[in-house]
């Protein structure tokens, strides 16, 4: 029988973490000579039915640990739909129990031992102990590749509680009585009782896919067009894939980290953010090569290019506007917290979370707010020359586009265009085709986009 492969452990530190026993039961428990495995402390469960991928789950004192068995590589939405289940018991706890219960996600090597606090990580340390992709491991006092425990656990991390920590900010009994009582002021508009009436239509030109093997893990986080090049982002594999825009002679850039988010300089030019390592890169896509690196003040997410600056969201929470060289101009407010995504286009900022979108100006003020309780995992943002927004909602497997007031919106594409957790979303101005990618499988789409002017 083939080698069992040990992933990365995941560690909560967490206060009395017996009470979660419960996650156990969420999977299947394997058994072994006719024998559940449930063990004093430990237990192997089935993460599907193949039984070629498991889930070991142990509880020390005050921590629970979680490593991945498998005979076949997992995808990535395995680890994120963990771990959000797991935070997610842990908050019904402190509702049912009403305890302040509080925790740590942290993750170490796979030969480490989940019981001994030395060597477990946040990602903000991970990143902080790192040099040239490795990092010394308190544990055994070697250096290990921090894609060991990067690749599999902490990506997800800090998305997660973001969107943990803003459901519980609209489930709160005193936001929604401020929310009632403030209606009449509020800029968030009823969308049940407005028309899908955008005056937009889309055409596929054609489906492609950037796989160049089917054996290829792709994360593909986002995408741009620029001229006849499309521009993918591969989180999993430290790379940029290039393509023609038919999807023809698909070719890679090697990186020293994970890149997030990208956006376009000018036709032979991009930016991209690397969260984990507070750097952005400037890269000539025709040679292939990094031009110059800036390295930012935190963790940096979103970025948009206008008017020969860079818009960076840092740390989710405020705008750093700097020139190519990183020297920072400005800082913009952001209406919220938790931002992921941004685009500066036409005098205004349109900036998302995972629940809602807001169009500020390039001061910060709020000029309008969308919200839908259907959509709760926004990706990535894209405006045309109209002033619509367009987003990717990975769970409902959506494009939405939203008029330029905020007050109209509709779903453009949903799963039967092909849609399967989109994430990237680009609009080309010049030509009118918006390109979308999903997450996982490779596929890419670009649309041609037309409109019924009046």
């Amino acid at each position: 029988m083939a080698e069992i492969a040990e992933k990365s452990l995941l560690i909560i530190e967490i206060f009395s973490p017996k009470q979660l026993s419960g996650i156990i039961f969420l999977y299947t428990v394997c058994e072994k000579a006719g024998q559940k495995t449930l063990y004093r402390g430990k237990t192997l469960v089935n993460l599907d039915k193949t039984g070629l991928r498991k889930l070991c789950i142990c509880f020390s004192k005050n921590a629970i640990a979680f490593q991945v068995l498998t005979l076949s590589d997992v995808k990535d939405n395995i680890y994120s739909t963990i771990l959000e289940e797991l935070c997610k018991k842990i908050e019904e706890l402190k509702e049912r129990l009403r305890q302040s219960i509080s925790y740590d996600i942290k993750a170490k090597c796979s030969n480490g031992d989940y019981s001994n606090k030395e060597g477990r990580m946040t990602f903000k340390e991970l990143g902080e102990m790192c040099e040239n992709g490795h990092y010394l491991c308190p544990e055994h006092n070697e250096m290990h590749s921090k894609d060991d425990v990067e690749k599999t656990w902490l990506q997800h991390a800090d998305i997660v509680i973001a969107k943990l920590n803003k459901e519980q900010a609209e489930n709160n009994p005193r936001n929604i009585v401020e929310n009632e009582t403030s209606k009449e002021e509020t800029f968030i508009h009823d969308q049940a009782s407005v028309k899908n009436n955008l005056p937009v239509s889309v055409t596929l030109r054609k489906q492609l896919n950037i796989k160049q093997s089917t054996n290829e893990d792709l994360f593909i986080t986002t995408c741009i067009k620029t001229g006849n090049t499309l521009v993918f982002t591969d989180c999993h594999n430290n790379r940029l894939i290039i393509c023609n825009s038919d999807g023809t002679d698909i070719h890679h850039i090697p990186l020293s980290c994970k890149p997030r988010f990208i956006t376009e300089i000018d036709s032979n030019t991009v930016a991209v953010t690397c969260r984990y390592d507070n750097t952005i890169l400037i890269i000539n896509i025709s040679t292939r090569s990094i031009t110059s690196t800036i390295k930012t003040s935190g963790s940096c997410f979103g970025i948009s290019y206008n008017d020969n600056n860079l818009y960076v969201v840092i740390n989710m929470d405020i705008i750093h506007v700097m020139d190519l060289t990183g020297e920072v101009i400005r800082t913009i407010p952001l209406p919220t917290d938790y931002i992921l995504d941004i685009t500066v286009d036409r005098d205004r900022l349109v900036c998302i979370n995972i629940t809602s979108i807001y169009c500020c100006s390039l001061d910060g003020k709020l000029m309008w707010e969308f919200k839908n309780d259907k959509f709760k995992t926004l990706n990535c943002v894209t405006t045309d020359n109209e002033g619509n927004v367009y987003v990717t909602d990975r769970e409902t497997h959506t494009v939405l586009v939203v008029s330029d007031d905020g007050k109209h919106h509709r779903e453009l594409l949903t799963e039967s265009d092909g849609l399967d957790r989109p994430c990237g979303i680009y609009y080309d101005k010049k030509e009118n085709i918006l390109l979308v990618c999903n997450n996982f499988s490779g596929n890419a789409f670009p649309f041609d986009v037309k409109y019924q002017h009046k």
